[in-house]
Formats: C-alpha cells, structure tokens, sequence
C-alpha cells in the first residue's frame, strides 16, 4: 500500500446542519411524565376519599356523588325534569349507555367515574401522541404543552378531580381537543362533528365551535364546513329540546333558579363583591384570585393564538354572567391550552418560586378533593 494511501484521512462525519431540530423522543418516552402524573393524581385522591372513608364514616358512593354528580345521576337514571333540564343530554346519556353495557350493579356515579377516567386517558395519550406530530411553525403547537409544568398544571388544577369522577370534565376535555386539533389541522369535517359534541355536552360548547371554525381560516371553505356542522348540531339540541320539554332553550330557562346578572353593571361589581349574593369568605377570595390569574395569562396565549386566545377570554367572560366566581375552579379546568401555557410560565420561574407554587397548587388541590366529598362547596 503507498504511503499516501495511508496517510489519507478518514472520510469526514456527514455535516449536522446547525439549525436542525432535534430529534422527538418517542411516544413511550413522551408519555412517561403525563401518565405518572396522571397515577399520582389518582392514587392521590381515591386515597383522600378512602381516608375520609375511615375516618369520617363517608361511604365512598356517597363521596362520589355530590353536588352536580348527584344531579347527573338522575338524569342518567331517571331523564331530565323541571331544572334538570339545565344539564346538556350528551354525557347524562353516555353515562346511561354504560349502565346498559357495564356489568349489573354498577352506581350511576360509579359508572361516570369509569367513563370520565377513560376520557382523560384517551387525553392524555392523544395529546402525547400529537406531540409526536407537529413540526416547528405547526399553529397546532400552541394546543400541546411545551415541557411537564404544562402536564403538571392541568392535572393539579385546583379541581381536577371532576376530569375523573362523575361530572362532564373529561369527556369535554377530550372533545375539545379533538374539535380543535382537527381544526388546526384542516380537518373541518371531523372538527365539525366533535364541535357539535361538544356543544351537546357543556355550554362552553359553542365556544370550542367558534374556535374550531376561526381556526380553519385563512380558508373560507374549511370556516364554513366546520361552523356549518357545528351549528347543525346546535339546532339539532333544540329540536332535541323542543322534543322533551315545547322550550327549545329549555336549557337555558331551567337555569332560573341560579344567580345572574342582569345589567352590566352586577358584571363589573362582580370584580369587588359588590352583587348583594357575594361574599368575601375565603373561598371566595381564592376563585377571585384564581379568575384574575387566568385572565392575566390569555394575552400570552394569544399571542401564540388567536382564535385560542379568544376561547380563553371568552370562556372567563361567560362567567361573569352569573355575578359571581363561585364555579371559577370548575370553569376553567377544561381550558386546557391556558393550563399548557400557565405550566410554561411556571416553569420559567426561579425554583424557589416554583417549588412554593407547585406547592400550593397541590394543598388547594387536596383541600377541594377533601370539600367535594364532604360535600362541601368544592367547585
């Protein structure tokens, strides 16, 4: 062999551009933290309901099955009637189809809890595998949590035991993040139909409507599919309405019985108790804060998305409607692109800061846990 054969240098290693993106990890590696968290939250509160069970004599059927999980009861067993035709059809109604399937025996709030829990999962493994999914400049980022503050911050919301238990949480959060996923996605008629879903399951349902269909803009076809069929499913509820009770808002006027502000100006007093059905308890204080924290993250969220953004606002407005922040915790628990963001924030924090909030958000967390299966206010 020459000399200058021996000497010639190895051929060098393919150039790594210095822009490029660094490689996903894989889908079994992403989903390591959001499904921990997931079994540290359960774990977390049927041992705080078994506890309570043992040493305050609450049977744990009656734990789950306060408050609005009591009400969907009946209407799962027994239909809607009078103001129990404030509560949309759609999970009452899934609620009841589990009944059918599922062994003999069951509780209705046993079988709500199954259901709900079953459509957290399937959240958090969709929104683990659409991580997968986008690529940089993808507007469907901003519906993915960017770190694990975002994961951490959804699943200890102050009341996230309704995304597990026997209330319509879950099965809205998973609706929703298809209905825009899809629609972020150019996928109008499948947005369309989960938005309609979404319609008949909570109120915020036309909002998560809006949002899908803004969404497909700049295109005008992929606006008019996904709000046309959204909107078909709108008036399919008030046929579905009209049907049951001659009302076709029967949902609307069955709420009479709740507070409501009738000028703009119980919308402004809400700000500072001034309605005369507020009080200043701590309680009330704490939704207070919590209202006024999630207000000041949607200019953030808006500028990483609009039509996300809008949702945000609009869905903290609706409830201002009422004069009151008393349901300000359960409200906002499906809001999951501002829990996303509120985590990234979060995380940006010095870690002593962090480590205190996390903290907190933890014991409220548990303290409302403990509420609802008192049954105490816990929403």
């Amino acid at each position: 062999m020459s000399s200058a054969a021996r000497s010639a240098p190895p051929d060098p290693a393919p150039a790594i551009a210095p822009d490029a993106e660094p490689q996903q990890p894989g889908f079994a590696r992403r989903l390591r933290v959001p499904l921990l968290l997931l079994a540290l939250v359960l774990l977390h509160h049927l041992g705080s309901w078994l506890y309570l069970g043992a040493r305050r004599g609450v049977p744990l059927l009656d734990a789950l099955n306060r408050w609005d999980s009591a009400l969907y009861s009946t209407v799962a067993t027994r239909g809607a009637e009078g103001p129990l035709w404030a509560f949309l059809p759609l999970y009452p109604a899934a609620v009841r189809a589990g009944l059918w399937l599922l062994p003999g025996g069951l509780a209705p709030q046993v079988v709500g809890l199954l259901l709900s829990t079953l459509a957290l999962l399937l959240f958090v493994l969709a929104v683990t595998w659409a991580q997968g999914r986008v690529a940089p400049g993808d507007a469907r980022a901003a519906l993915l949590p960017r770190g694990s503050w975002g994961w951490f911050v959804l699943l200890y919301w102050p009341v996230s035991y309704t995304l597990h238990s026997h209330h319509t949480e879950g099965l809205f959060l998973l609706l929703s993040f298809g209905a825009l996923w899809a629609a972020a996605g150019g996928r109008a008629v499948v947005a369309g139909l989960l938005a309609a879903a979404c319609v008949w399951t909570r109120n915020q349902g036309v909002l998560v409507a809006v949002t899908a269909a803004l969404l497909g803009l700049p295109q005008w076809r992929r606006f008019l599919l996904t709000g046309g069929l959204a909107f078909a499913g709108f008036l399919a509820l008030l046929g579905y309405e009209a049907a049951g009770t001659g009302d076709p808002l029967a949902f609307l006027h069955a709420q009479g019985g709740w507070t409501h502000a009738a000028s703009v100006g119980d919308v402004l007093r809400t700000f500072w108790f001034g309605n005369p059905w507020q009080n200043t308890n701590t309680g009330s204080l704490q939704r207070h804060a919590w209202y006024l924290l999630a207000l000041a993250l949607v200019p953030g969220l808006w500028r990483r998305s609009g039509p996300l953004g809008l949702y945000a606002l609009l869905s903290l407005a609706l409830i201002l409607l009422q004069g009151e922040l008393v349901n300000a915790f359960r409200y906002t628990v499906v809001l999951f692109p501002l829990a996303f963001y509120a985590g990234e924030r979060l995380e940006r924090l010095p870690p002593w800061a962090r480590g205190a909030l996390a903290l907190g958000l933890v014991w409220l967390n548990h303290e409302l846990t403990r509420r609802y299966a008192l049954g105490q206010w816990a929403y």
